[in-house]
């Protein structure tokens, strides 16, 4: 081994190339994911093109079918094409589906196929991108690393939703998709000439571990917290809007907040999984009430950071309640359950979210679902302690 593949390999990386081919394949899946940010400011530019509010949700909620079909699929995809091609082909997908809606919005049945497309796409994604970015690694610095890598997917979301605001209000619909699909496009540009990875032995997945009695109470605070998710994406952009208020008010320290938590991982490791979700969910019910009921910029930033902590905690938490007690090897269909269910409530839930939001308004509905998540945080801090032995 060369002297700078050993300084490599010292500061956490397989070899010198792994080390560039990590940075790059970083800055490609930021690129990328701004364009799914910007999927916060969909239901202003559905209705603006004309849809009601409850087929704008109808064509956010369906997104959720290929997204939650094909994640349970993405294991097999990655080991028979590879991750790295896998990830092209998603980011290729995600162009292909966003994109296509600045021609096809004004029709329902054609926003919908693009819909469907980008959802095949992003079902794809995740599982791919951390699988490639995992591989670069080696154990010296494994964790902290890892933890760098996944939280650029979050950050978009401090960039996306405020370039798509001013994107769209300044200079229309085609200029909206055009400044999404762009970093996409040269995302995926990026990852040409990264060095593929050998494709393992495809297995089915073994769903079953998931599916206990144990599992109910951490299954719904995921379904839940994707539902709190789903709001602050699809209705909490056109509420903000509406009063006067900047998304970025709201985006910039949610994310921040997330981000912070995240690089603070070690502090979890002290607390008990149920008291963890519980408190998250709380944070995230608390946040969207303070972030509807006032009208303070002080008061919307501290309902913004509180949403932000609370989000970062649910989900990579019971990912890792969901492992104990089960070996390694049947760990992927449990894990692949727990996404169905945070996918569920996150792109599941805006279609019937639309028809509470249109007769009972933004702020009503929004204190429901803050009563929503409080009372599965409840149930997680009084019963959880049972069931996550």
């Amino acid at each position: 081994m060369s002297l700078v593949d050993e300084a490599a390999a010292k500061a956490g990386f397989v070899d010198a190339r792994a080390r560039s081919e990590f940075i790059r394949f970083g800055i490609a899946c930021l690129l990328a994911s701004l364009l799914n940010a910007h999927v916060a400011l969909l239901s202003i530019v559905f209705t603006g093109a004309g849809h009601s509010l409850q087929t704008a949700g109808l064509l956010l909620s369906l997104f959720a079918i290929p997204v939650i079909v094909v994640n349970l699929l993405a294991g097999p995809a990655a080991a028979r094409f590879g991750a790295l091609a896998t990830t092209r082909l998603s980011m290729a997908l995600t162009i292909i589906g966003f994109g296509s809606l600045a021609f096809t919005v004004d029709d329902f049945w054609l926003a919908l196929v693009s819909r469907l497309v980008h959802g095949i796409g992003f079902g794809l994604y995740l599982p791919s991108i951390m699988t490639y970015g995992q591989s670069r690694l080696n154990q010296v610095r494994f964790v902290s690393l890892v933890i760098v890598f996944s939280s650029l997917v979050p950050f978009s979301y401090a960039l996306g939703p405020t370039l798509g605001e001013f994107m769209l209000t300044h200079y229309g619909r085609t200029a909206f998709f055009l400044a999404a699909t762009a970093p996409a496009a040269l995302g995926l540009l990026l990852t040409i000439g990264l060095r593929p990875l050998a494709k393992p032995k495809a297995r089915g997945l073994d769903l079953s571990g998931a599916l206990q009695k144990r599992f109910v109470l951490p299954l719904l605070g995921l379904f839940a917290g994707g539902t709190l998710h789903a709001y602050s994406i699809a209705f909490l952009p056109p509420d903000l809007v509406t009063r006067g208020v900047a998304l970025a008010i709201f985006f910039v320290p949610s994310t921040i907040a997330t981000g912070m938590t995240r690089v603070a991982g070690s502090v979890f490791q002290r607390f008990q999984p149920p008291v963890l979700v519980a408190s998250g969910l709380a944070l995230m019910a608390a946040g969207l009430a303070l972030v509807t009921l006032s009208s303070s910029l002080a008061i919307i930033v501290a309902g913004s950071v509180a949403f932000g902590l609370g989000s970062s905690v649910i989900y990579p938490v019971v990912s890792a309640w969901l492992g104990q007690g089960i070996e390694p090897a049947r760990r992927a269909g449990p894990q692949a359950v727990g996404a169905a269910c945070f996918y569920m409530g996150l792109y599941g839930m805006p279609f019937p979210l639309a028809f509470l939001v249109a007769p009972a308004g933004y702020l009503t509905t929004s204190l429901l679902l803050a009563a929503f998540g409080l009372t599965v945080a409840c149930l997680l801090a009084l019963r959880g302690d049972r069931l996550a032995r």
